[in-house]
């Protein structure tokens, strides 16, 4: 049972990042949500704040799915949070990035329509 579940709304930061691994068989997806935030200023005034990014990942049948989305798409994100570990290119010092691995994932509806589209997948390759 995983307990760090994230549950969060924001927009794209950018187009989705959609690449094929292990020889095309397996398709990763990386993008930026960011999270608008609000807080009290100087004159304890509510204005915006930095907005927060979270990285998102996901997998196969989901990935390709994100990766429809455009810059900017309103998104509600439900995941689970990972710490991907590399070796830098230059240095070869270890770093590290959290990182939210996408469980679900779907459109806003607060500010926008959807069209759906059929999905040929059955359940089971969608993961």
């Amino acid at each position: 049972m995983n307990l760090n579940i994230v549950t969060f709304e924001g927009n794209l930061a950018n187009d989705p990042k959609l690449v094929h691994v292990q020889g095309g068989v397996t398709a990763v997806l990386e993008a930026v949500v960011l999270v608008n935030r609000r807080a009290k200023d100087t004159e304890g005034e509510w204005a915006d704040a930095e907005p927060a990014r979270h990285r998102i990942k996901a997998w196969n049948r989901s990935a390709e799915n994100i990766a429809t989305l455009p810059k900017g798409a309103r998104v509600l994100v439900v995941g689970h949070t990972e710490t991907d570990t590399w070796a830098d290119k230059e240095t070869q010092k270890k770093r590290t990035a959290d990182v939210v691995v996408v469980d679900a994932i779907g459109a806003s509806l607060r500010y926008a329509t959807v069209t759906l589209g059929a999905d040929a997948s059955t359940p089971e390759e969608a993961n």
